[in-house]
Formats: structure tokens, sequence, C-alpha cells
């Protein structure tokens, strides 16, 4: 199926400025699912060979985006062992969770510069910790002895989900 898709000609033809928005979430959509798949393969093929070599590796796309319901579940599952040097190099010493707020802006800043120094990983950068900043304080909220007797588990789990999606949403457009 995605032999037939060709994402990157839409973005580089202008052609998506035409799109609604609804094409273009389903656009996006397609990109992130094309995305994780060549990288999985890629990840997967090579991690073949060292096992076949006898050096075990992490596995890198341990969960499939569609079972990513926030932006700390997706970033944790994609690109993991990455995600693991940034955790050991840089958000622990940071101060790991108790400046998480800080910490993701630093980190994702690092991370756009890592990639390379353009304009627009690092206007990436900043978009992702906006729509993280919500969630980081609704996790933090909900965590409350206060709200957690206040509010039912199914209302907290149904409002994470609908949180996730939101999330999720603005990521792939």
């Amino acid at each position: 199926m995605t032999h037939f898709c060709h994402y990157n000609s839409l973005a580089i033809s202008g052609i998506w400025e035409q799109f609604t928005a609804w094409d273009i979430f389903v656009v996006g959509y397609g990109v992130l699912t094309f995305m994780w798949l060549k990288f999985l393969l890629i990840w997967r093929y090579f991690r073949l060979w060292a096992l076949i070599g006898g050096i075990e590796t992490p596995e890198n796309m341990p969960r499939c985006i569609n079972n990513c319901y926030d932006l700390e579940g997706f970033w944790k599952s994609w690109h993991a062992s990455y995600n693991r040097w940034l955790v050991r190099y840089l958000y622990i010493p940071l101060g790991g969770s108790h400046t998480k707020m800080f910490n993701v802006w630093i980190i994702f800043t690092f991370v756009a510069i890592w990639h390379d120094l353009e304009w627009k990983l690092l206007s990436w950068a900043l978009v992702t910790c906006v729509f993280w900043m919500p969630e980081i304080l609704c996790k933090s909220m909900m965590r409350m002895p206060q709200v957690k007797t206040l509010l039912s588990e199914s209302f907290l789990r149904e409002l994470g989900a609908f949180g996730g999606a939101i999330t999720i949403s603005c990521l792939m457009t």
C-alpha cells in the first residue's frame, strides 16, 4: 500500500495547500504510519543480523504507533534505544521527573539539532513541546489524591484517552 502513496511528493509539490483539514489529517496519519513501517523494517533487518551474529540489541520499535495513546508513550516507543540514551545522559542529569517540564524543552531542542540544524526542525521541537505541556500538567494533576477521590477511575481513563487522541492528532498535522 505505501508503495502507491507518494507522501514526500505531496509535501514537495505544495499540492497539500489545497487540502482540507481532514485531508491533511489523513495524509499526516499516512506519513506517520509510513515512517514507522519504514524504520521498523530497517531496524528489524539489522537487528536480525546482529542476533544471528550473537549480539543482543534492544528492540527499537516496541509498540505500533496505533497503540500509543499519549505523546510520552509515543516517544518512548519511537527509536527506543535513542530514547534510552537521552534519558540516561540528558534527562536524568538535568533533574529527571523533578524538572520534567523544563527537561522536555532541552531534550527536544537537542534532538532537533542532532538531526540537523534547520529552522523547521527547531520549530518541530517547539510545537512538540507546546503540545506536550498540557499532557504533563494533566498527568500530574491526575496523580493527586484529591483528584483521584473526586473523579472515578473510568472517567480519568476516558479523559486520558480523549487527551491522547488530541495530542497524537496534533502530532500528525
